[in-house]
C-alpha cells in the first residue's frame, strides 16, 4: 500500500522520541537508516555489513561472521517496535515494521482516527505534557546572507527545547522560503504530527538586523497563546542569543511561567472529557502552581500518589512528588508522612530513570541541603544547571539552593536577573528577595517585595506584617497579623517550627523574632 513519505517521517519522529526509544542511540540510528534506505527504494540492498558501516559507525573491515551485533540490534528493534505499537502506536496513521528475515522495513497505512490518541485506553507508563511542533519561515527569499545565522538559531532553539522534560518536541519543519503556513498545513500539524501546539517563527531580514516574530498557537482551536517579536543583529554575540533563547523558553515551555503549559492545563480543566492518565499529574501540578492552596495541594498530592501506585517508575510523577515534599515543608501543610525520606527516594529514583533531568537534580539538591549534605547540594545544583541552563524555572531553583547554602548575594542576584526576563512570573519569586532585603534592614524594599506575594501560603501576610512593624506602620502590621492568625491559627507553634529544618534556618529566624516582639508589643498595649 502506498504511504505518504511525510507521514512516514513523522511516524519515525514519533517512534524515536517515544519513551522506549528515547535513550537508545544505536537503535535510533539503525531505524533511521533502514527507513531512509527503504523510502529511497534501496531496502532490498540492506544487509548486516551496510547497516554496520553506514548506520552504526563500524569500520570498513567489519565482519558479520565474527560480530553478530546487527542481528542482535535488529532483534531488539523488532521487539521495541512491537512494544510501541501494542501501546500507543496502534492509534497512529502509519505503522513502520521490520519483518523477520529482512532488514527492509514496511510501511502500513492505518485507518485509526488521530483523535483516539488521547483515549483513556492508552496506558502510558511515563507522564507527559503537551507536544510542540516548530516551524521557521523566511518571508523574503532575497536575503541569503542571513541564512547561516537563521539556521544556527533554528538548530540551537530545537536543541534547547528538547531539554525541557515537561513538553514533547515531536518534530520540526524544514526552513521555508516565502511560503507562509496555510490553513490546511496548520491542520496537518495536529492530524499528522499530533502536536498540541505550533511555534512559528517568521523572519523579516532588513539592513543590519533581522526581526524574528514568534507565535505560539493551540492546534486544536487555532487560538494564539503567545506572540513575541525580537530584533536580532545579523552578527549577534553569544550573550544576545542566550538572552533570546531564555526569553522564548520562559514565555512558552518553562514550568513556572510558560504560557503553553498554562494554556494546556487550563484546556484540560475546561474540557468536557476526562484528563488522560498520563497527563493527570502534570495538569494537577500546574493547577497547583497557578493557584496555590491547601485544596489544590491536596488534589495534586492525591493524583500523584495514585499514579505512582500503578506506575512506580514514572519519572515525571516522581519528580513532581519530590517537589511536593519540598512545598509541604515550606508551606507547612504537613500532609506527607516521612516526608524527608520519601523526598530523597523519589528524587534519586527519578534521576536514575531519566538521566539528565535538570529538575530532578535541582530538587535532590534541595533535599541534600535538608539532610545536611551541603557539598552534595552544591554539586547537584551545578549538574542541574549544566543539564538545562536555559530553563528559567530551573535557574530559580538554583537561586534558592544558593541562598540555602548561605550565598545570599549570588542567589538573590540570580533571581533578580530572572526577574528582568519579560514573562509572567509567579508572585512567589519575590519571597527570597524579600528575605534578603529584610535581613539587610532595608524594610522599605522588603515591603515592596512583600506586596507582590499574594498566593504562596502564609508568606504574603507574614512578609507584610514584619516589614510594616519595622517601618512603624503598626495599624497595617496588626491587620496583616490578624489575617495571618485567622488563616493559619497554629502556624507559629514552636513544635511545628522546630520540625522544619528549612524554617529554622538563621535567615528566617529574624522573622519569628520580629513576630514575637510584635505580639509582646500588642499585648503590653492591650494590658495598659
Amino acid at each position: 500500500m502506498t504511504v505518504d513519505t511525510q507521514q512516514v517521517l513523522a511516524e519515525l519522529q514519533r517512534i524515536t522520541t517515544s519513551p522506549g526509544f528515547r535513550a537508545r542511540k544505536l537503535i535510533k540510528k539503525f531505524l533511521h537508516y533502514v527507513v531512509q534506505e527503504s523510502l529511497a527504494g534501496r531496502g532490498n540492498q540492506l544487509n548486516q555489513y551496510t547497516i554496520a558501516v553506514n548506520a552504526l559507525d563500524k569500520s570498513a573491515d567489519f565482519s558479520p561472521i565474527y560480530n553478530p551485533m546487527v542481528r542482535i540490534e535488529a532483534g531488539r528493534l523488532r521487539k521495541l517496535l512491537d512494544d510501541y505499537y501494542s501501546n500507543v502506536g496502534h492509534l497512529n496513521t502509519v505503522m513502520i515494521r521490520m519483518p523477520k528475515g529482512s532488514y527492509q522495513v514496511e510501511f502500513q497505512a492505518c485507518t485509526s482516527q488521530p483523535l483516539a490518541y488521547f483515549s483513556d485506553e492508552v496506558q502510558h507508563h511515563i507522564s507527559e505534557g503537551p507536544r510542540l511542533f516548530v516551524h521557521f519561515q523566511m518571508l523574503h527569499a532575497d536575503h541569503n546572507n542571513v541564512y547561516p545565522l537563521l539556521y544556527k538559531v533554528r538548530g540551537d532553539l530545537l536543541l534547547i527545547l528538547s531539554r525541557f522534560r515537561n513538553i514533547r518536541l515531536v518534530s520540526s519543519a524544514s526552513m521555508d522560503t516565502g511560503h507562509p503556513l496555510s490553513g490546511q498545513r496548520l491542520c496537518d500539524v495536529w492530524d499528522i504530527y499530533r502536536a498540541d501546539y505550533l511555534l512559528t517563527c517568521d523572519v523579516n531580514p532588513g539592513g543590519g538586523t533581522m526581526e524574528l516574530c514568534f507565535s505560539l498557537a493551540h492546534t486544536q482551536t487555532n487560538e494564539t497563546v503567545w506572540r513575541g517579536t525580537i530584533a536580532l543583529p545579523t552578527a549577534p554575540c553569544a550573550d544576545t542569543l542566550q538572552a533570546m533563547y531564555r526569553q522564548i523558553t520562559a514565555n512558552t515551555v518553562s514550568l513556572h511561567c510558560g504560557l503553553m503549559l498554562q494554556h494546556w492545563a487550563q484546556h484540560w480543566h475546561n474540557s468536557m472529557t476526562n484528563v488522560p492518565g498520563h497527563h493527570q499529574v502534570l495538569v494537577a501540578y500546574l493547577h497547583f502552581l497557578r493557584a496555590m492552596s491547601l485544596e489544590t495541594f491536596t488534589q495534586v498530592l492525591q493524583v500523584c500518589r495514585q499514579r505512582l501506585k500503578y506506575f512506580p517508575h514514572d519519572s515525571k510523577a516522581l519528580v513532581i512528588f519530590a517537589r511536593l515534599c519540598a512545598f509541604d515543608g515550606v508551606l507547612q501543610y504537613r500532609l506527607i508522612k516521612d516526608r524527608d525520606q520519601l523526598w530523597t527516594q523519589s528524587a534519586r529514583l527519578a534521576m536514575k530513570l531519566d538521566v539528565g533531568n535538570a529538575e530532578a537534580h535541582s530538587v535532590f539538591a534541595h533535599n541534600s541541603y535538608m539532610r545536611g549534605d551541603y557539598a552534595l547540594c552544591r554539586a547537584e545544583l551545578d549538574v542541574a544547571q549544566q543539564a538545562n541552563p536555559f530553563d528559567l524555572s530551573g535557574e530559580y531553583l538554583r537561586g534558592i539552593g544558593l541562598c540555602m547554602l548561605g550565598d545570599w548575594d549570588a542567589g538573590v542576584a540570580l533571581i533578580q536577573q530572572l526577574m528582568q526576563v519579560p514573562c509572567n512570573k509567579p508572585d512567589w519569586y519575590y519571597v527570597l528577595p524579600f528575605l534578603y532585603a529584610f535581613n539587610r534592614g532595608d524594610y522599605l524594599q522588603a515591603l515592596a517585595h512583600a506586596e507582590h506575594i499574594q498566593q504562596f501560603g502564609y508568606w504574603g501576610e507574614l512578609a507584610r506584617c514584619v516589614s510594616c512593624y519595622h517601618l512603624g506602620h503598626h495599624a497595617r502590621a496588626q491587620t496583616e497579623w490578624q489575617c495571618l492568625q485567622q488563616k493559619y491559627p497554629d502556624l507559629l507553634r514552636s513544635e511545628r517550627l522546630s520540625n522544619s529544618r528549612f524554617l529554622s534556618d538563621p535567615a528566617f529566624q529574624s522573622l519569628w523574632r520580629t513576630l514575637h516582639l510584635m505580639i509582646c508589643h500588642h499585648e503590653s498595649h492591650s494590658d495598659s
